[in-house]
């Protein structure tokens, strides 16, 4: 029987047919997912990665299944939250933050707990935004996947044109002439930014934390794009001792939900442990 996958609520949504669908459903979480995080290509830049990860985790998005092409069509949220969730799924909701502190250089640890990290949910115009001024009216789209993809390793000057570029669907409801991008000051910029901002949702990726050593505050960033902490060895070597004891197949082992895989571990070393008393 197929373990039920786990439902997570959008911060922001997918638009599909003129309807926001907020609800996704991760895979069950299987040895099968495991090995398919495992067996990713690293050398993929981070966006690429991310669409990579959530492609092969999520079974669904809304009331269609999802792929790699509705996952880069996220909001940028959207996809730090997912990968938030299923670093818990993987790993449980505690993390060790490593932090060297800005004003004496001392490392030290923080706890945090995934769940407790604030999150805010998109604007009531999400995903696209009306700014009106003056001079113009421009309809824009909050940044996705896709359009972070598109960046590359541009400057952050060529970075701001290029989402401005790909995101900006009409100005006074035609297309966007030739250059118009090129036209905007910036503080026709900075509106526009502060805009999306208000529509968009957002996942905490900063925390005030204190240095023990010097007392000083400041502020640690967190990276939700992290790859996702799987050992190869490890996981190979749990599905090695699992087909040795049970004499399973691979594609047995792989099935198996990820606490039952554990829980089998678990009797496997008590057993080994009270033979070795004996």
């Amino acid at each position: 029987m197929n373990s039920p996958g786990i439902d997570v609520v959008l911060p922001g949504g997918l638009a599909r047919n003129g309807c926001i669908e907020r609800r996704a459903r991760f895979h069950a979480l299987t040895g099968r997912m495991e090995q398919s995080l495992i067996e990713l290509e690293r050398g993929l830049d981070r966006p690429l990665y991310v669409t990579a990860v959530l492609g092969a985790t999520l079974k669904s998005i809304g009331k269609q299944p999802a792929d790699v092409a509705c996952v880069a069509d996220l909001c940028v949220a959207d996809r730090q939250y997912l990968m938030l969730r299923l670093a818990a799924m993987l790993n449980g909701e505690q993390m060790w933050l490593k932090v060297t502190c800005a004003h004496c250089a001392s490392p030290f640890d923080v706890e945090v707990r995934r769940c407790d990290l604030p999150v805010k949910e998109a604007g009531q115009e999400f995903p696209t935004v009306t700014l009106q001024t003056e001079a113009w009216e421009v309809d824009i789209r909050v940044p996705t996947g896709a359009d972070q993809a598109n960046i590359g390793d541009q400057s952050e000057e060529e970075a701001m044109h290029q989402l401005l570029q790909d995101c900006i669907l009409s100005v006074n409801g035609s297309p966007p002439e030739k250059g118009f991008i090129n036209s905007l000051s910036a503080t026709d910029i900075e509106a526009i930014d502060e805009a999306l901002d208000e529509a968009s949702p957002a996942v905490c990726n900063q925390l005030r934390v204190t240095c023990p050593e010097c007392a000083r505050e400041q502020y640690a960033d967190l990276d939700h794009y992290v790859p996702a902490e799987m050992n190869r060895h490890t996981f190979y070597d749990e599905v090695h001792t699992l087909a040795s004891h049970y004499h399973w197949s691979e594609s047995a082992i792989l099935d198996l939900p990820q606490a039952r895989r554990r829980l089998y571990l678990d009797l496997i070393n008590r057993s080994a442990g009270m033979t070795g008393q004996g």
